[in-house]
């Protein structure tokens, strides 16, 4: 059965059966000059551990030791109170009160846990150390002894008071009398020489953390405040730190007054005194903030501008009331130069950035005329994570667009006049209110720089010049062009005088509905003449030019207007074949009554008719493709858009681009992984072939008819002279025919493609140049 000894008089406390042993051993060495009865203590003390019926070992040791003290008087009892004292501050308790035995509250200031009468000198007292290993197999006594002597000759004990003021330097980063820095572990310890029990030591560790915290932000503090390297972002985050360590230096300034205080006028010992566990409840506060100081530095080192204030805002998101208040606190001032550069860009459209830390630069490099497309650029890594990528493109869409009214289109109302009186101040704080700012400014900024683009500067009369002209919608025009150049651009390119060339489009202009043209969009128009190669003809290298200049060859850029010549010089192409056939057409029907003197020839003079209709049906209906599918439909697109006046300048380019894309890729019938251009090129050299092969016939006729004129005249020659024309039109005959089947050929496989195409512009083109299956019906 086992054996329970209990007592109403139980403690809140944990058992330490070796801490209780400890204060009873100390207790008997100061009452008795001999360590006799300390001896036999601890004999005693070893025979209870080994005792297996007992249970509350510890709860018996204190139970006699609360008995021994009420026993004494004098000197005895205040010896008891203070050892009472020691046990319950060794356990974090409160001031207890021995008439009624219950705990009373602590007073909220900062007193001594230690006798007054040991705070003035040294007590020099020998201490157990219980807990060395090469100690277990001796006996009790010789154990004791040893110990004793060791502790005399090696250590000593010193007051709670004293490392309290210790620990108030090691607050600031000072070495204290006792408690030092140790540079190889980087952190506190407390002098070897001094016997501090191993809870105190733990105590120290943890209080002397706020030192190692403290050296960390007060070295970078000092090692950044002066540097301009780390920029104004970095600045005001060091100032933010001064700042919170200016606080810090209040506290500190406040615990080593009140502690020196107390040291000095020798307290009594009825005051309740500030121990090493009330000191760390009491700056659990400042330790925090030092904590998150630290965290922020490590991570700060190697940031700066808008990265620093995103690294920042990251901690702000933590469940933590009291850190999600102290890092707002702290951001608020680190982010105040990112929001003065933000206002100063988005109202003025200047960059005050002189360390690259905000998220838009600049290349002071580029010219005026590159301003919107590659003077300003945007570094992602220093835009704040609280901005999102969205509000970031108009951020930046609005500066640039104030700096393009200011330089590209000499425009000053927005930035100097209007646009002040609508100022709002920017801060770290309400995202949303931060959004409806830029979107308010983002929103009269653009539709101020459109405003100006479509009125001043005409954009959209650029636009419908640029169709009308170099996409061949104008039709008077293209054809009295057509009509008055046909002759000579089939001459060699290296004849063709530029100044000629003028003359005509002048006079093409003079001739048809162009000439009521606005005089600004008339004199754009030229004529250009690309590198000439051998064997070139003008067909070949002539082409129309419409020159731009700031601000309209922003959205005119010079690979757009490239695309605008290739196609000019593909509907020019077909202009041309449609111009030739035309032609032809009109010689055979002029010429019928004459070709039909020649019987023999009549067969391939129809059929020659019959192809010439199917290549006329072809360029028919591929110009009706491209200038109304493709052009016309595209054009009603980009005007739709246009009209809404939404968006920015970066938005009305990349309508312009789609439309660009839209009539380039289905006008050069190109796909992304298709190319049907090639074909089409090559059918319109069969027909320029073709039209050869007739010049050549129609000219062989006439020179037939004037020899069998001649021959008339001569009979005797006529027999020989038919032969000689049978054989000469052999050749003619056999080209007409190869032409037309290559012609033919190459159709046949354009319209099969076409028709099992994906896309359904190409299949209903395939349908228009076979509407009725003709082509169809002969592959089958």
């Amino acid at each position: 059965m086992d054996l329970f000894v209990d007592s109403r008089m139980t403690p809140s406390v944990i058992s330490d059966e070796a801490h209780i042993s400890d204060l009873i051993t100390k207790k008997l060495m100061r009452e008795n000059k001999s360590s006799t009865k300390a001896l036999r203590f601890a004999t005693l003390f070893n025979k209870l551990q080994a005792q297996t019926i007992l249970k509350r070992k510890w709860a018996v040791l204190y139970f006699l030791m609360s008995v021994s003290e009420q026993s004494n008087d004098g000197d005895a009892s205040k010896l008891a109170t203070t050892l009472f004292d020691q046990t319950f501050s060794h356990r974090g308790l409160e001031s207890i009160s021995h008439e009624t035995g219950k705990v009373t509250e602590t007073q909220n200031t900062f007193i001594s846990n230690v006798n007054p009468t040991s705070i003035q000198e040294t007590i020099k007292e020998p201490v157990y150390m219980q807990e060395d290993e090469q100690y277990y197999d001796l006996p009790p006594r010789v154990v004791l002894q040893k110990k004793v002597a060791e502790a005399e000759n090696t250590m000593y004990e010193i007051s709670e008071a004293l490392l309290l003021r210790d620990i108030v330097f090691v607050f600031q980063g000072i070495d204290g009398q006792y408690i030092k820095f140790d540079k190889t572990t980087g952190s506190y310890l407390v002098d070897s020489k001094i016997g501090v029990q191993r809870s105190t030591r733990e105590l120290i560790s943890r209080l002397s953390e706020m030192g190692c915290l403290y050296r960390k932000v007060h070295a970078f503090v000092n090692d950044s405040i002066d540097d301009i390297s780390i920029g104004l972002v970095g600045q005001a985050f060091c100032s933010a730190l001064q700042r919170e360590l200016t606080e810090y230096y209040k506290l500190m300034a406040i615990l080593e007054s009140q502690i020196t205080k107390e040291v000095d006028t020798n307290l009594s010992t009825q005051s309740i005194p500030l121990s090493l566990k009330r000191m760390l409840v009491s700056i659990n506060e400042s330790a925090e903030k030092l904590r998150l100081m630290a965290v922020l530095v490590d991570g700060c080192a190697r940031q700066k501008g808008g990265a620093l204030v995103s690294y920042i805002y990251m901690h702000t998101n933590h469940g933590d009331p009291f850190r999600h208040e102290f890092v707002e606190h702290i951001l608020e001032e680190v982010s105040k130069p990112f929001y003065e550069m933000l206002q100063s860009w988005i109202y003025e459209g200047e960059l005050e950035d002189p360390f690259e830390e905000f998220f838009v630069g600049c290349d002071q490099t580029v010219e005026e005329e590159d301003l919107w497309q590659h003077k300003y650029f945007m570094r992602t890594d220093m835009q704040p994570s609280f901005i999102s990528p969205l509000l970031a493109k108009k951020i930046f869409s609005i500066g640039k667009s104030l700096n393009f009214i200011r330089y590209s289109c000499h425009d000053n109302d927005l930035v100097t006049g209007k646009g002040k009186s609508t100022k709002s101040v920017l801060k770290y704080g309400d995202v949303i209110a931060l959004e409806h700012s830029i979107d308010a400014t983002y929103t009269k900024t653009s539709k101020r720089l459109l405003d100006i683009l479509f009125t001043k500067y005409k954009l959209m009369e650029h636009l419908a010049a640029l169709k009308r002209y170099l996409l061949l919608g104008q039709g008077d025009f293209v054809q009295y062009l057509m009509d008055q150049l046909g002759s000579g651009l089939s001459k060699p390119a290296n004849t063709l005088h530029r100044h000629n060339l003028t003359g005509t489009l002048e006079a093409a202009i003079r001739a048809s509905n162009a000439q009521y043209e606005d005089q600004d969009i008339l004199q754009r128009l030229d004529v250009r003449l690309a590198n000439i190669s051998a064997g070139d003809v003008g067909w070949d290298v002539f082409s129309l030019d419409y020159h731009v200049d700031s601000p309209i060859n922003t959205i005119f850029t010079p690979p757009a207007m490239i695309l605008y010549t290739e196609l000019f010089r593909f509907l020019w192409r077909l202009k041309r074949v449609e111009h030739d056939l035309s032609a032809a057409w009109r010689r055979q029907m002029t010429c019928a009554r004459t070709l039909a003197q020649i019987p023999e020839m009549e067969k391939d003079i129809n059929n020659s008719r019959l192809v010439c209709s199917e290549m006329i049906h072809f360029v028919y209906q591929l110009q009706y493709y491209l200038l109304f599918e493709v052009v016309g439909c595209s054009w009603d697109v980009l005007e739709t858009d246009i009209n809404k006046k939404s968006g920015d300048l970066d938005s009305l380019i990349e309508m312009h681009n789609r439309y660009l894309n839209d009539i380039t890729t289905k006008g050069f019938l190109r796909t992304s992984d298709q190319d049907y251009l090639p074909s089409v090129l090559k059918i319109i050299g069969f027909i320029l072939q073709y039209k050869n092969v007739l010049d050549e016939l129609y000219n062989f006729v006439v020179k037939e008819l004037m020899r069998r004129e001649h021959s008339n005249i001569q009979p005797s020659r006529k027999g020989k002279s038919e032969r000689e024309a049978r054989e000469a039109f052999l050749p003619i005959q056999r080209k007409l025919g190869e032409v037309a089947s290559s012609f033919k050929g190459e159709l046949v496989n354009l319209l099969a493609e076409l028709a099992n195409h994906k896309d359904t512009d190409f299949r209903f083109l395939s349908v228009r140049l076979d509407f009725n299956e003709f082509y169809s019906a002969q592959k089958k």
